[in-house]
């Protein structure tokens, strides 16, 4: 996601409008787990800072506001760390329930809710370079990889355990998007091989720091089919959030990360 993370001039100034916008907005948690839990704990749990997670809060509060005057409505913060908390533990949507002292098929209901808010988000934080002077920057970069000219962007696949069988069929070759030789032949083809694969490990890498810090890709989406695109966007969305508000990597959840491994050595077998 090197190219894409990227905000034009445009975007920053939309996104830092709205937000500021927002800013004068309160909001309040019952039991809140920012005060109750410290700035390391707070981020294990529900994997950004707590000041990433009151930015996007005010980004996307206006969509999670009850329209109900129930007293026990949950407010947009609260819901969106229990979907940041699904997003950590994935199939633990029981214990989340306990956590927040509400109904599994609430979590259900809020995760879904809150993973459509975000993204709808995509177009400010998700996109290729708009410019020609963005194209040059991108792809100077990427040229100081390996050498590899033109690039501006890196495309590849990455496995999200789902309730639902699928494939794989890979990218074909296109005048936009080049592909590896599938069996080089010439010296000329072996280096375009070595040199496209080093560019590729970008994208690769971004695809395992994405997983580290929304481990719901990794573990699985126990859910409905129709709700997990929201639900992936969602995590890239905030990906990219991240690395605008320079939010650095959560710690390890050494509990995630075991089950995380089994589930690897199974899909080995």
């Amino acid at each position: 996601m090197n190219a894409i993370q990227k905000f034009s001039t445009v975007a920053q100034l939309d996104f830092l409008e709205k937000l500021e916008s927002r800013r004068k907005r309160k909001f309040v948690v019952r039991g809140s787990f920012f005060e109750e839990l410290d700035d390391y704990e707070f981020q294990r749990r529900f994997r950004l800072t707590k000041e990433s997670v009151a930015e996007l809060t005010l980004l996307i509060e206006h969509k999670l506001e009850s329209k109900t005057s129930c007293n026990n409505a949950l407010s947009p913060l609260e819901q969106v760390l229990i979907t940041l908390r699904f997003y950590a533990v994935a199939c633990m949507q029981l214990a989340i329930a306990d956590l927040f002292d509400v109904s599994q098929p609430t979590v259900c209901r809020v995760v879904h809710r809150v993973s459509e808010a975000i993204a709808s988000l995509l177009p400010d934080f998700i996109h290729l370079p708009v410019n020609r002077e963005e194209c040059k920057t991108v792809s100077r970069k990427f040229f100081n990889i390996a050498g590899f000219p033109k690039v501006i962007g890196a495309l590849d696949g990455t496995f999200v355990r789902i309730i639902s069988p699928g494939g794989d069929t890979g990218y074909a070759c296109e005048k936009y998007l080049l592909t590896p030789f599938g069996n080089p032949r010439t010296l000329a083809e072996v280096r375009y091989n070595k040199s496209h694969v080093l560019t590729r490990n970008t994208i690769e890498r971004k695809y395992g720091i994405l997983k580290r810090r929304f481990p719901c890709l990794s573990i699985g989406l126990n859910c409905n089919i129709e709700r997990v695109p929201a639900i992936i966007v969602a995590c890239c969305v905030l990906h990219n959030l991240c690395i605008r508000l320079d939010d650095p990597e959560p710690p390890a959840d050494p509990q995630i990360e075991a089950l995380v491994q089994q589930l690897e050595l199974e899909n080995d077998d």
